[in-house]
């Protein structure tokens, strides 16, 4: 387990339990409590965690949004593979929208190749992604939020739905067994349901571990949603 998986999994369990002792951190990740307490002052430096005695605490005010370099770090070979799987839904000329997702910033890299793109997104990682290419790349702008390295708000809102995408690639925290889409951000929610509005087509990228979850906010339905990528079967499609 790597650093930053490790340090997912403890906001994981925090968010849970809301209190916890290094010794049962130890335990949970498979580490040394020295390799713990480290974890624990750095998450506590980004001000996710705070130490008491005897454990640690969730900082009041925060929510179940996992900060973006943990998130990015879990089944990142998963996430590899359902962004190139993407890139046949692309061609050359196309308007793209890119959520703020993890998953969906890995396909910038892959789709640079292809001429006269128009990718519009709120995903600041995107800029980085992105390798060489001709594409014109626009940002939402907006109130950015640097947990998650992304704009959302009015602003993004206002400059969405003045566009008009080809296709629109996004992911969630979460996707129901009855195919709801899910998602603990209520600014990220809002922003994703004026893309998929102003967006031709609606491609879905989804990491099995989030089959069978629900959050707060619900984003779409499977109806609502042209291609659904995931790593395996669906539910429904089992039926």
């Amino acid at each position: 387990m790597t650093v930053y998986q490790r340090q997912q999994k403890i906001m994981e369990h925090i968010k849970n339990v809301r209190f916890s002792t290094v010794k049962e951190l130890a335990t949970l990740v498979w580490s040394s409590e020295s390799s713990v307490r480290r974890d624990i002052k750095a998450l506590e430096s980004a001000g996710y965690v705070k130490q008491t005695y005897g454990g640690i605490v969730l900082v009041d005010g925060q929510t179940d949004v996992v900060p973006v370099r943990l998130r990015d770090s879990e089944n990142s070979a998963v996430k590899e593979l359902l962004a190139k799987r993407a890139t046949k839904y692309v061609k050359d000329g196309d308007t793209v929208f890119l959520d703020g997702s993890s998953t969906v910033r890995r396909i910038a890299k892959y789709i640079s190749h292809l001429h006269n793109l128009k990718i519009v997104t709120n995903n600041i990682g995107v800029f980085k992604e992105y390798q060489n290419g001709d594409a014109k790349i626009y940002c939402t702008g907006g109130l950015y939020l640097p947990q998650s390295n992304i704009c959302v708000g009015s602003g993004a809102i206002k400059f969405i739905e003045q566009m008009r995408a080809d296709v629109f690639f996004f992911s969630s925290q979460a996707i129901s067994n009855d195919g709801n889409v899910s998602d603990s951000s209520e600014e990220e929610t809002a922003l994703r349901q004026v893309m998929m509005k102003n967006s031709k087509k609606k491609i879905f990228l989804c990491d099995s571990c989030k089959i069978g979850q629900e959050r707060t906010f619900f984003v779409c339905g499977k109806q609502d949603i042209d291609v659904i990528l995931c790593n395996q079967p669906l539910p429904w499609e089992k039926e």
